[in-house]
Protein backbone atom coordinates (compact mmCIF):
# COMPACT_ATOMS: atom_id res chain seq x y z
CA UNK A 1 0.00 0.00 0.00
CA UNK A 2 1.08 3.18 -0.79
CA UNK A 3 -0.64 5.69 0.93
CA UNK A 4 -0.65 4.47 4.04
CA UNK A 5 2.15 5.47 6.11
CA UNK A 6 3.57 3.48 8.97
CA UNK A 7 2.22 3.66 12.53
CA UNK A 8 5.58 5.17 13.67
CA UNK A 9 5.69 8.24 11.14
CA UNK A 10 2.24 9.35 11.79
CA UNK A 11 2.49 9.40 15.89
CA UNK A 12 5.29 11.70 15.48
CA UNK A 13 3.77 13.86 13.00
CA UNK A 14 0.70 13.83 15.12
CA UNK A 15 2.48 14.98 17.87
CA UNK A 16 4.64 17.48 16.10
CA UNK A 17 1.66 19.32 15.05
CA UNK A 18 0.00 18.90 18.59
CA UNK A 19 2.94 20.62 19.76
CA UNK A 20 2.76 23.33 16.75
CA UNK A 21 -1.25 23.97 18.04
CA UNK A 22 -0.27 24.04 21.30
CA UNK A 23 2.51 27.04 21.05
CA UNK A 24 0.21 29.04 18.78
CA UNK A 25 -2.30 28.97 21.40
CA UNK A 26 -0.03 29.47 24.55
CA UNK A 27 0.82 32.67 21.69
CA UNK A 28 -2.67 33.80 21.58
CA UNK A 29 -3.39 33.23 25.32
CA UNK A 30 -0.44 35.60 25.99
CA UNK A 31 -1.72 38.34 23.71
CA UNK A 32 -5.06 38.52 24.71
CA UNK A 33 -3.80 38.49 28.28
CA UNK A 34 -1.52 41.51 27.76
CA UNK A 35 -4.77 42.76 25.46
CA UNK A 36 -6.89 42.41 28.83
CA UNK A 37 -4.36 43.58 31.06
CA UNK A 38 -3.39 47.40 28.83
CA UNK A 39 -7.21 47.50 28.61
CA UNK A 40 -7.79 47.38 32.48
CA UNK A 41 -4.51 49.30 32.76
CA UNK A 42 -6.31 52.25 30.76
CA UNK A 43 -9.61 52.24 32.11
CA UNK A 44 -7.85 52.63 36.14
CA UNK A 45 -6.10 55.31 34.31
CA UNK A 46 -8.84 56.97 32.86
CA UNK A 47 -10.97 56.66 36.11
CA UNK A 48 -7.98 57.89 38.36
CA UNK A 49 -7.35 61.16 35.94
CA UNK A 50 -8.82 64.34 37.26
CA UNK A 51 -11.30 65.59 35.00
CA UNK A 52 -10.98 68.98 34.20
CA UNK A 53 -13.32 71.51 35.23
CA UNK A 54 -13.73 74.27 32.66
CA UNK A 55 -14.53 77.54 33.84
CA UNK A 56 -18.47 78.82 33.48
CA UNK A 57 -19.40 80.73 30.55
CA UNK A 58 -19.63 84.72 31.73
CA UNK A 59 -22.87 85.78 30.56
CA UNK A 60 -25.86 87.96 31.18
CA UNK A 61 -29.10 89.06 29.75
CA UNK A 62 -30.63 92.46 31.03
CA UNK A 63 -33.94 93.84 30.11
CA UNK A 64 -35.23 97.36 30.09
CA UNK A 65 -38.92 98.57 29.61
CA UNK A 66 -41.36 100.48 30.65
CA UNK A 67 -39.01 102.91 32.31
CA UNK A 68 -37.92 106.83 32.30
CA UNK A 69 -34.26 106.37 31.60
CA UNK A 70 -33.69 109.40 34.25
CA UNK A 71 -34.65 106.92 36.84
CA UNK A 72 -31.05 105.55 38.38
CA UNK A 73 -32.45 101.85 38.64
CA UNK A 74 -32.82 101.17 35.03
CA UNK A 75 -32.07 97.28 34.58
CA UNK A 76 -33.71 94.39 35.35
CA UNK A 77 -31.99 91.52 35.31
CA UNK A 78 -33.34 88.77 33.67
CA UNK A 79 -33.07 85.18 36.53
CA UNK A 80 -31.35 82.20 34.24
CA UNK A 81 -29.06 80.05 35.78
CA UNK A 82 -26.50 80.22 33.21
CA UNK A 83 -26.19 84.21 34.04
CA UNK A 84 -22.53 84.62 35.81
CA UNK A 85 -22.06 88.01 35.99
CA UNK A 86 -23.60 90.66 38.32
CA UNK A 87 -25.38 94.33 37.74
CA UNK A 88 -24.35 97.13 40.09
CA UNK A 89 -25.88 100.93 39.98
CA UNK A 90 -26.43 100.00 36.16
CA UNK A 91 -23.24 99.29 35.37
CA UNK A 92 -22.04 95.34 34.23
CA UNK A 93 -19.45 93.89 36.41
CA UNK A 94 -16.42 92.45 34.23
CA UNK A 95 -15.00 89.53 36.04
CA UNK A 96 -12.78 87.51 33.34
CA UNK A 97 -10.42 89.09 30.84
CA UNK A 98 -11.10 88.34 26.67
CA UNK A 99 -13.31 89.24 24.12
CA UNK A 100 -17.62 89.65 24.68
CA UNK A 101 -20.32 89.62 22.26
CA UNK A 102 -22.43 92.52 22.87
CA UNK A 103 -26.16 92.90 21.63
CA UNK A 104 -28.09 95.70 22.05
CA UNK A 105 -31.92 96.16 21.19
CA UNK A 106 -34.25 98.23 22.20
CA UNK A 107 -37.24 100.48 21.22
CA UNK A 108 -37.89 103.82 22.25
CA UNK A 109 -40.77 106.87 22.06
CA UNK A 110 -38.55 109.20 20.07
CA UNK A 111 -35.18 108.59 17.81
CA UNK A 112 -32.27 108.27 20.92
CA UNK A 113 -28.55 108.34 20.86
CA UNK A 114 -26.90 105.47 22.41
CA UNK A 115 -23.29 105.73 24.12
CA UNK A 116 -21.84 102.20 24.83
CA UNK A 117 -19.31 102.48 27.69
CA UNK A 118 -17.14 99.62 28.50
CA UNK A 119 -13.64 101.09 29.74
CA UNK A 120 -12.40 104.29 32.02
CA UNK A 121 -10.73 107.08 29.61
CA UNK A 122 -11.90 105.28 26.20
CA UNK A 123 -14.22 106.56 24.03
CA UNK A 124 -17.93 105.42 23.93
CA UNK A 125 -19.34 103.40 21.00
CA UNK A 126 -22.20 106.21 19.59
CA UNK A 127 -24.85 104.19 18.27
CA UNK A 128 -27.68 105.56 16.56
CA UNK A 129 -31.20 104.67 16.13
CA UNK A 130 -33.19 104.09 13.36
CA UNK A 131 -36.99 104.49 13.77
CA UNK A 132 -37.43 104.99 16.91
CA UNK A 133 -35.23 101.62 17.67
CA UNK A 134 -31.94 100.05 18.06
CA UNK A 135 -30.17 96.66 17.01
CA UNK A 136 -26.56 96.71 17.41
CA UNK A 137 -23.99 94.11 17.90
CA UNK A 138 -20.56 94.30 18.37
CA UNK A 139 -17.54 91.82 19.80
CA UNK A 140 -14.81 94.18 22.59
CA UNK A 141 -12.03 93.47 24.57
CA UNK A 142 -12.76 93.75 28.08
CA UNK A 143 -10.68 93.22 31.25
CA UNK A 144 -11.19 92.47 35.06
CA UNK A 145 -12.61 95.77 36.77
CA UNK A 146 -14.02 96.90 33.28
CA UNK A 147 -18.07 98.00 33.84
CA UNK A 148 -20.18 97.95 30.93
CA UNK A 149 -23.15 100.72 31.17
CA UNK A 150 -25.53 102.66 28.76
CA UNK A 151 -26.01 106.52 28.26
CA UNK A 152 -28.90 107.41 26.24
CA UNK A 153 -30.41 111.26 25.09
CA UNK A 154 -32.23 112.73 22.95
CA UNK A 155 -33.12 116.08 21.67
CA UNK A 156 -35.07 118.70 24.40
CA UNK A 157 -35.97 115.78 27.07
CA UNK A 158 -34.16 114.87 30.14
CA UNK A 159 -36.31 111.83 30.84
CA UNK A 160 -36.56 109.66 27.59
CA UNK A 161 -39.54 106.98 28.20
CA UNK A 162 -38.33 103.53 27.05
CA UNK A 163 -40.50 101.13 25.24
CA UNK A 164 -38.45 97.92 25.57
CA UNK A 165 -35.31 96.10 24.88
CA UNK A 166 -32.45 94.13 26.43
CA UNK A 167 -28.66 94.29 26.31
CA UNK A 168 -26.60 91.07 26.32
CA UNK A 169 -22.94 89.82 27.05
CA UNK A 170 -21.52 86.73 26.31
CA UNK A 171 -17.84 85.79 27.05
CA UNK A 172 -16.35 84.44 23.89
CA UNK A 173 -13.04 83.28 25.18
CA UNK A 174 -13.64 81.18 28.79
CA UNK A 175 -10.22 80.37 30.23
CA UNK A 176 -8.19 83.18 30.42
CA UNK A 177 -8.13 85.33 33.83
CA UNK A 178 -10.86 85.39 35.92
CA UNK A 179 -11.69 86.87 39.35
CA UNK A 180 -14.60 85.90 41.69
Amino acid sequence: MEGVQPLDESVGNTLRSRCQRNKLLLVALVAQGLGLFLCLTLICLYRSAPQVQYPSIQSIRIQFNGKYWCEKKFFRVIPEKAETMKVENSSIIINCDGFYLISLKGYFSQEVNVSLYFRKGHNPISIQSTNKKVNFITVVSLAFKDKVYLDLSAHNTSCLPVNGGELILIHQNPGGFCAH
